[in-house]
């Protein structure tokens, strides 16, 4: 083996990670590759992670260990939270397809309908919909975003109301890497009683399903925050400077060069597209109540008309962003191995984030699995130790 595939992460600079938590027996495969990924896939592997697996609203895998600062000898704790990038677009979804089921929002009614700004430059034909499975082709905006202004709430959404379609609605997919929060969440304060996204998720939500989730990390909440570690510092950079007229590329417009993940403007900022920080206790939790006939905290999330429309393929097509085969429901990713492997069932649904971080329901098995960590992997889907994770939930879930 060499260094990448065996050892410690040369984060830890030789520490040895301890695993805490709990695990029904039937599930120890789970905890021998969570215990693995701490110790022995070298480079590969982690400085701190929690991982949990909920079925029919047991939680049957419930582990955390390693650091959440090796540096600093910080133990991850039970109640340690990370910034999970893309699952953070969990959020925007529900809250969108609550107020569906509400009433106060219609898949088919045109955004600016209930944003009037929004129309301007010839976006009178996006519907809620295009929003949800990110067909919208509002992958980037026209505007010249200053380094940082991703993370600024009021510049973000006055550039997606003023921005061109990047491409007819509905017309392709576009993943909605860096807008999906944004474009979301504003169509959301537009009925809510004008509450933001941090808002609106703690008291729709997050607060009444008892999720310890956030967007704009409240100050009593940052000592627990896990440090971010990345192998490549510039990789995103690195990816724009080489050719800046991709749309990936200009999905990235606004982002910091600099940012470690770590910074308080990350932190503190409403973008429901990257910005969430929780642990894998939450995800799972969350989506296992996202199964037909669940609930959590005695509150069913959707109605059973409602959940079908996120677990229901809408679009299944070379995304026109990152180049990858990806399925898409109104509101989520959907299982698409290589890329999105969520189990064994075409219902599958959930959200990858960037470095590996992992979330997704099963409404087959009622199955919800979650996976957070602080070394960002480089690679697609839920990288080199989430996809062990993954193979062998689905391994004895499905046995």
């Amino acid at each position: 083996m060499t260094s990448e595939e065996s050892g410690l992460n040369p984060f830890l600079n030789g520490k040895k990670p301890d695993v805490f938590g709990q695990c029904d027996p039937k599930f120890q495969s789970i905890a021998d590759v969570f215990e693995k990924n701490l110790t022995g896939r070298g480079t590969n592997g982690e400085v701190g992670a929690s991982c949990a697996v909920v079925i029919d609203g047991d939680l049957v895998v419930d582990l955390w260990g390693g650091y959440a600062d090796a540096k600093q000898r910080r133990l991850w704790q039970k109640d340690t939270l990370c910034c999970c990038w893309s699952v953070s677009k969990t959020t925007g979804a529900l809250l969108t397809l609550r107020l569906i089921d509400q009433g106060l929002l219609d898949l088919d009614t045109p955004v600016a309908d209930y944003w009037p700004a929004f129309a301007a430059n010839g976006k009178e034909s996006v519907l809620v919909r295009h929003l949800l499975n990110h067909t919208a082709g509002l992958s980037y905006v026209d505007a010249d975003l200053a380094e940082g202004q991703v993370s600024d709430w009021s510049v973000m959404i006055e550039a997606l109301e003023k921005t061109s379609l990047n491409w007819d609605p509905g017309s392709q997919l576009g993943y909605l890497n860096m807008t999906q929060g944004y474009l979301l969440a504003g169509l959301c304060s537009k009925v809510n009683g004008g509450r933001r996204l941090a808002q609106f998720w703690q008291e729709e939500l997050a607060q009444p399903l008892g999720l310890d989730w956030h967007f704009a990390v409240p100050d009593d909440v940052i000592p627990r925050l896990a440090t971010v570690y990345q192998h490549d510092p510039r990789m995103f950079t690195r990816i724009i400077e080489a050719d800046p007229d991709t749309n990936f590329a200009k999905s990235m417009k606004g982002r910091d060069p600099g940012e470690t993940y770590n910074s308080m403007a990350w932190r503190k900022a409403e973008n429901g597209a990257g910005t969430g920080h929780t642990n894998a206790r939450a995800m799972a939790k969350l989506y296992g109540a996202l199964t037909p006939g669940s609930s959590l905290n005695g509150v069913s999330i959707l109605s059973e008309g409602t959940l079908a429309l996120a677990h229901t393929e809408t679009v299944r097509e070379q995304c026109a962003v990152n180049g990858l085969e990806l399925r898409f429901s109104l509101g989520f990713e959907m299982n698409c191995p290589p890329v999105t492997p969520m189990g064994s069932g075409d219902r599958c649904f959930g959200y990858a984030g960037a470095g590996g971080s992992y979330a997704f329901a099963d409404p087959d098995t009622k199955l919800g699995f979650g996976f957070s960590h602080n070394v960002m992997h480089q690679g697609i889907g839920p990288g080199p130790c989430g996809l062990p994770l993954v193979e062998a939930t689905i391994a004895q879930v499905y046995a």
